[in-house]
């Protein structure tokens, strides 16, 4: 009986634990990181959570990635310090943990508003 017990619970491990794999898999999110990009309606519009990844796309001739150091930092447009400082024209950014996060250009941050945050969620 004990084993026909163990069986059955076996088998429902077995069934379950592609289901919550599936469940637990980050997304990813494409970021066209380019002027006149509503970034606010992109960033509400998408619940994230950590181990998401977002893959920024630009023209790195006239665009670059600075992640701010915090909500002072990204409302100033300050860019240094910083948290990292991209220039490849795709970057594939995981969000590690929880939290905000603040994404600027260097080069249209304040005269286009060339910045978003999003909050990420815990798992």
């Amino acid at each position: 009986m004990a084993v026909a017990k163990y069986s059955v619970l076996a088998l429902i491990a077995f069934l379950v634990s592609p289901i919550m794999v599936m469940l637990m898999a980050n997304n990813s999110y494409e970021v066209d990181w380019s002027t006149g990009v509503d970034f606010t309606d992109f960033a509400t519009k998408n619940t994230f959570f950590a181990g998401d990844v977002l893959n920024f796309h630009y023209d790195n001739a006239n665009h670059n990635l600075v992640i701010a150091t915090d909500g002072d930092a990204f409302d100033q447009c300050q860019m240094t310090p910083n948290l990292g400082f991209y220039r490849g024209g795709n970057e594939a950014l995981t969000l590690a943990e929880p939290g905000n996060y603040y994404f600027m250009c260097e080069y249209n941050c304040k005269s286009d508003g060339m910045k978003m945050s999003v909050y990420v969620n815990n798992m």
